[in-house]
C-alpha cells in the first residue's frame, strides 16, 4: 500500500462504513476492497494506453473472489468476453481510461448503465479521477462508492475539466446529463 493510500485507508473505510449502514449499497467491505485492489492494479494500463478495459467480478468454487481476464476495449467503449462457468457473477467492471475534455468519464454513462441492466448485473467502473461507482440494475441508478483519489488517478486529470459531480443518478439523470 502506498503513503498516499494509508493516508486515505481510515477515511475510506469510515465513508464506506457510512454507506453501509445507511443503506445506501450491500457489498461487504470485503468485496470492496477485491474490487479497489483490482482498480489499483488495472487503472495505471488503462490510463498509460488510455483505453477501457472490462470483465466480470465473481466467486469461484471455494466463494472466493475473482475476476475475469481485464480485455483491452476502445478510447470510449469496451466489450468483456463471456465469462467462465465455474464463476458466478456478481458484477461487469470498466475502467474509463485516461483524462480527456472530450469525455465525461468521471461517472458512468448511460449506456453503461443500460448495458449492467440489460445484463441484469451490477456493475463497477473506476474513472481517471480516481472514483469508483457502482451502478445498480435493480434500482436502474449509478451511485459513487468513493471519490477523487480512492483508486489511482490519472496525473494528467484536470478537475477543471471536469463537469461537477453528484454522489448519484438515476438512468433519466444520465440521458438528462449526456444531452445538456
Amino acid at each position: 500500500m502506498n503513503t498516499k493510500t494509508q493516508k486515505l485507508a481510515p477515511f475510506a473505510f469510515l465513508f464506506i462504513m457510512c454507506l453501509s449502514i445507511s443503506g445506501v449499497f450491500a457489498q461487504s467491505r470485503a468485496e470492496l476492497a477485491f474490487v479497489t485492489k483490482f482498480f489499483d492494479e488495472l487503472q495505471p494500463k488503462s490510463i498509460a494506453t488510455n483505453r477501457e478495459y472490462c470483465g466480470y467480478f465473481g466467486r469461484d468454487e471455494n466463494q472466493s473472489f475473482v475476476a475475469t481476464r481485464p480485455i483491452r476495449g476502445r478510447e470510449g467503449s469496451c466489450l468483456p468476453a463471456d465469462p467462465i462457468s465455474e464463476m458466478d457473477i456478481f458484477a461487469s467492471y470498466h475502467t474509463h481510461g485516461a483524462f480527456s475534455y472530450d469525455f465525461d468519464s468521471e461517472l458512468p454513462s448511460s449506456d453503461d448503465l443500460r448495458a449492467d441492466i440489460a445484463e441484469e448485473t451490477n456493475g463497477y467502473i473506476a474513472t481517471p479521477g480516481g472514483r469508483i461507482w457502482f451502478n445498480d440494475a435493480n434500482r436502474e441508478r449509478a451511485v459513487m462508492i468513493c471519490g477523487r483519489n480512492c483508486t489511482v488517478s490519472d496525473s494528467d486529470f484536470e478537475a477543471d475539466g471536469a463537469r461537477g459531480v453528484r454522489n448519484r443518478y438515476s438512468l433519466e439523470q444520465l440521458y438528462v446529463r449526456e444531452n445538456e
